[in-house]
């Protein structure tokens, strides 16, 4: 809560988890070394940004703020609200922020290693962190930057004096610089009580025109809020003197009123690094925030696509992506994507091929948006979560079935399905393999369950043949394929955008769309409630025939038992014998074993 001059921040639940890894993905860097090592690399990782004189190496309280934590231990509150400044020190604006006991311990911790190490360094939580405090929403996600050291060289003073406080303590781990990932410095983790947190320095950034990877250097707080992505995410938690920093001048106001905005004039943060495009979406429609229009000129402007293309990896599109689609609102990002003549930079359709269906871009986002209103649709009958395949489903839908000479494997029939989600967006091999599955489910069970609906046809071996192929994801076909018949609807998504101009509190709803995701969606028609009620009968049915979990099961005969009865060797003639047993198990459920063999021998005994 804000005070003075303030307004409210509606508490909304969100959260963000510190992953740390190393140049290939995979694993965190630990080290180990002698003490010799260390003392040796302490003298050469601290920069002298701020020189250490004999004056300052006193203990200044200015600097601290102090806890007693041996009083924290003993409490048994979980939050304490804390009443932090906001401001420079003239200001006396002031907010209320949760700080859970955790974050309180630790924050003394670090300002006892500071102090006793006589570092003077002014210790400062970053971005996500203070801008979901300020919200009311729990953060896991501390990134500390360091005005004056190099965040190994102050993990390893964290650690050291936790062992001097009998504490436990875990090895340092290092993200190297890697600005494929966007990492553009090094950063150390180190490991306090059961949290991670991250440190790294304050830095500057300098883009040459053709690359998103800067030019790095040590920076000062201002620099560094500036070359961030948006003002709601360059505030700053001054741990020293329990304050928050804004040095944009807008960080506070925009989150506030609700806006997304850059810091720099947004066509300058875009072309230094494109990537920022597809983070003002992620963000906008995960908070619902109003964009500012200036950002939404420079996101189609056709330099900066071109940027797009040109300087960010696909792996980079693809996480993106993924941050989109497990938001509350993916049908705002597709669309908003689509409306800043994005698409093709995301579903990445091959030069060479051209779809049918012209407007298979703005059915895409009909998908999507059909989908959000059936996300759950069944969801109790599967036994994984389904809510990203769903999606990449629909989004992908009207581009299945279509391949392509693909000349880098070859010049073989490549599935421009497989291009966009393993080559271009860098989805696993897995993913994609149960997205095509999905998708060809679909088309399969269309035609069943219209024939069940009409006819009053259920073929329990049909029904369970594609039930077994679609495996824990075969509501997640009915559900495909129960979107594919709604009727197109006018869904008027109007994304509020902020103009200055205008209003600087923009009237919007920032939250109602966290707890009712279809808000904004018109109710389902009278035609669309009978598709829904179809589907519902269908599955119902399939339930009666105990057919779910038909996946999972147990054959009643296996080869080596059909090849003994028949008394012949293994060949190509097993696999379709064995396929027409399961088949005749389907539609024989209340049948064992030894009918099953009499089957196979009536059958297929040599005559």
């Amino acid at each position: 809560m804000f005070e003075k001059g303030s307004s409210s921040l509606s508490p909304l639940s969100s959260s963000s988890t510190t992953i740390v890894y190393n140049n290939n993905h995979k694993h965190l860097i630990e080290k180990e070394e002698s003490q010799q090592e260390f003392k040796k690399r302490m003298k050469t990782k601290v920069i002298p940004i701020t020189q250490i004189t004999k004056d300052q190496q006193s203990y200044n309280p200015k600097y601290y703020h102090s806890v007693d934590l041996e009083a924290i231990d003993k409490d048994t509150k979980e939050f304490y609200n804390v009443v932090v400044a906001i401001g420079d020190k003239d200001s006396t604006d002031t907010a209320t922020i949760e700080i859970t006991k955790v974050e309180q311990k630790l924050f003394q911790i670090l300002l006892d290693v500071a102090k006793v190490n006589n570092c003077n360094t002014t210790l400062r939580v970053a971005g996500g962190w203070v801008r979901d405090k300020l919200r009311g929403d729990n953060s896991h996600d501390i990134d500390i930057a360091l005005d004056n050291m190099m965040g190994e060289a102050f993990a390893a003073l964290v650690n050291k004096y936790l062992e001097d406080h009998h504490q436990e303590t875990h090895r340092i781990g290092v993200i190297q610089s890697n600005p494929d990932q966007s990492k553009h410095l090094e950063t150390a983790t180190v490991k306090i009580f059961d949290s991670w947190v991250d440190l790294v320095n304050l830095r500057s950034e300098t883009y040459s025109s053709n690359s998103r990877i800067p030019e790095i250097k040590i920076g000062t707080p201002e620099q560094d809020a500036f070359r961030r992505d948006l003002t709601i995410n360059s505030l700053f938690y001054n741990v020293n003197e329990n304050r928050i920093e804004d040095f944009t001048g807008n960080g506070i106001v925009d989150l506030k009123c609700g806006i997304v905005r850059t810091p720099l004039p947004p066509l300058t943060t875009f072309l230094d690094d494109p990537l920022r495009v597809l983070r003002s979406i992620r963000f906008a429609t995960r908070l619902y925030y109003a964009i500012d229009h200036k950002l939404v000129e420079a996101a189609s402007n056709p330099t900066v696509k071109e940027a797009l293309k040109s300087k960010v990896s696909h792996e980079r599109i693809g996480i993106e992506l993924d941050g989109m689609l497990n938001g509350p609102r993916p049908d705002l990002a597709i669309q908003l994507i689509y409306e800043f003549g994005l698409f093709d930079h995301v579903i990445n359709i091959p030069d060479s091929i051209e779809i049918q269906d012209k407007e298979y871009k703005y059915k895409s986002i009909l998908n999507v948006l059909n989908m959000m209103r059936f996300i759950n649709w069944g969801t109790q009958a599967e036994e994984a979560s389904t809510r990203k395949t769903r999606l990449l489903a629909s989004l992908c839908a009207n581009i299945y079935g279509y391949t392509f000479k693909n000349p880098l494997k070859k010049n073989k029939d490549t599935p421009i399905l497989q291009h966009v989600l393993v080559d271009y967006l860098k989805v696993s091999n897995k993913e994609c393999d149960e997205i095509t599955n999905v998708l060809e489910c679909a088309k399969l069970f269309r035609p069943l369950v219209n024939q069940f609906y009409t006819n009053h046809v259920f073929s329990r071996k049909s029904v369970g043949l594609v039930i077994y192929k679609a495996g824990p994801f075969w509501k997640s076909s009915l559900a495909i394929a129960l979107i594919s018949e709604l009727p197109e609807f006018q869904h008027n998504l109007v994304y509020p955008l902020h103009k200055e101009e205008i209003n600087n509190s923009p009237s919007h709803d920032f939250y109602l769309h966290l707890s009712h995701p279809n808000h904004h969606h018109p109710p389902l028609c009278d035609e669309s409630k009978d598709i829904e009620i179809k589907y519902d009968q269908f599955c119902a049915t399939v339930a009666n025939h105990d057919l779910v979990g038909v996946w999972n099961i147990k054959k009643l005969l296996n080869g080596k038992q059909v090849m003994d009865m028949l008394q012949r060797k293994p060949g190509e003639w097993l696999t379709p014998l064995l396929q027409d047993v399961f088949e005749w198990q389907l539609d024989n459920p209340q049948l064992g074993e030894k009918e099953c063999k009499e089957y196979v021998l009536s059958k297929f005994s040599p005559k």
